[in-house]
């Protein structure tokens, strides 16, 4: 053992420190005491892997954070940073993994949550991320994969963030079904061209009832879907949006931050894309689906990384 401070090599044990018994020692030259450098697999925390792992399984089962830290004992800001640093991981295996696709038909859509504030809630001096917020997915409706996600508002600008993902991970022609959203077929015309099959399930919504008590709030009941070819010719009986409303039901399942009328809803914006991205990994890499009895992953035959992004 070196001693990091006058680099003599004659050292001995000093005793031990911390819950794990690090193991200390002090040089007989200089006698300054120290310690190996101990590896930091997530970061500055000092949350085993073990413990790590416990909490992220609870956090991708609709635990909220303060009740994973009474079943752990893992500090609240522990278990709030600990995402953003998986997160960010996460983010670089996804696109190391989810590159050169080729699905044959694909759905995207939004699901829809709130940072902070409910839109009608947001005051005029408050940061932009406050108030809604939207997951865009676009799903393999064949493997279950999900092939790309954006966070961010339901507008023009996200959807071009979102589409130019999702035309840069697939490399064939497919066919892509979205809801009626106006900003799908220019982002689509522009990021796709031609190499895609683009038709758009446009539902029609009877009025919300409005004869119920003050804490009666019933959603608009869907009364019709029209199947409408949007570009080039894709096949009418696939024309559909069951898989990716399915694949939000799962995530609002799993992540309490989804859950409607509670107050385990984000915060910060930051934090709910770091949850995402620990999701969308877990969904596609590690949760098998129950249907197919392995993973979306496995199931698209992903195995190749890209070292340009690794």
């Amino acid at each position: 053992m070196t001693c990091p401070k006058c680099e003599h090599h004659q050292t001995k044990r000093f005793g031990t420190y911390g819950k794990a018994k690090i193991q200390r020692y002090r040089c007989k030259d200089c006698g300054a005491t120290f310690s190996p450098t101990q590896p930091k697999p997530l970061g500055n925390h000092t949350t085993n892997v073990d413990r790590a792992v416990q909490v992220f399984t609870l956090l991708t089962e609709e635990m909220s954070v303060r009740a994973i830290a009474r079943v752990t004992g893992v500090h609240k800001t522990t278990i709030l940073s600990l995402p953003k640093t998986v997160g960010e991981r996460c983010r670089r295996v996804f696109g190391a993994k989810m590159w050169n696709l080729r699905p044959d038909f694909v759905q995207a859509d939004e699901a829809w949550t709130f940072v902070h504030t409910k839109a009608k809630r947001v005051r005029p001096d408050d940061p932009a991320e406050y108030g809604d917020q939207y997951v865009w997915l676009a799903l393999d409706s064949d493997t279950k994969a999900i092939l790309s996600f954006y966070v961010g508002k339901r507008d023009g600008f996200s959807a071009y963030e979102f589409v130019e993902d999702l035309s840069g991970r697939i490399a064939s022609r497919c066919q892509l079904t979205t809801d009626g959203l106006d900003a799908y077929p220019p982002a689509i015309e522009e990021h796709f061209e031609a190499d895609v099959d683009f038709a758009q399930l446009v539902k029609n919504y009877a009025p919300p009832r409005t004869d119920g008590p003050d804490w009666f709030r019933p959603s608009a009941r869907a009364v019709s879907a029209v199947p409408t070819r949007m570009m080039s010719e894709p096949k009418i009986e696939r024309i559909s949006t069951s898989h990716i409303k399915r694949a939000n039901l799962t995530v609002r399942m799993h992540l309490r931050r989804f859950t409607r009328l509670t107050n385990g809803f984000s915060k910060k914006l930051a934090n709910l894309k770091a949850v995402v991205a620990v999701f969308v990994v877990w969904y596609d890499f590690c949760r098998l689906h129950q249907t197919m009895r392995v993973t979306p992953a496995m199931e698209a035959g992903i195995d190749r990384p890209c070292m340009k992004c690794a």
